[in-house]
């Protein structure tokens, strides 16, 4: 019996090979359950992006988690604002792709020598490029990852829910998020 060209080489419809990977523990949080997470966490590490170039008010909140004691890894240009508010970022500048290839490395002993990361927090990234980081660690690491953005981001284990319309209302968030710290 011949087999017919289609039923050796199926064709695939577009919801088969679809790139959805959506976790299903991944959990819109309000801020006290971040900073709850942030708290029992034995290392974290803060990450910022780019937005912080755009938004004075990132830059700040940024400081904030620097003055409670959470180091920051700041990616590209995002250094440039910290350093000039008196924060030194515990990595050299590197790409969040990069720091994304330390973090899944479970020899990696992070930044400062002291060990990996068990928990970390992202800031100031468009929600397109986190994406894809987010799924690469929550697919070959351990780590717990938390999107404090405005857009929620369905791989990471934490994120904020999308907050677009109301600037005041994400403020307010990452604000309590520091207070709970």
């Amino acid at each position: 019996m011949a087999v017919t060209k289609e039923e050796k080489f199926p064709v695939a419809k577009r919801f088969d090979i679809a790139d959805v990977q959506v976790s299903r523990d991944a959990t819109a949080v309000k801020p006290k359950i971040v900073a709850n997470v942030i708290k029992k966490a034995k290392r974290p590490l803060l990450i910022t992006g780019g937005q912080l170039l755009k938004d004075e008010k990132l830059v700040e909140f940024a400081v904030k988690f620097a003055e409670k004691g959470i180091p920051i890894a700041a990616t590209a240009g995002s250094s440039k604002p910290l350093i000039e508010k008196g924060v030194k970022p515990v990595s050299k500048t590197y790409t969040l792709h990069q720091i994304t290839q330390f973090l899944q490395d479970e020899e990696f002993k992070g930044f400062d020598g002291s060990g990996n990361y068990d928990t970390v927090v992202f800031l100031g990234f468009l929600p397109y490029y986190l994406s894809r980081m987010l799924s690469s660690l929550k697919h070959f690491s351990k780590i717990t990852t938390i999107a404090i953005d405005e857009f929620y981001q369905p791989h990471a284990k934490f994120s904020f829910t999308n907050l677009t319309k109301d600037r005041e209302l994400y403020y307010s968030m990452l604000q309590e998020v520091l207070d709970n710290l």
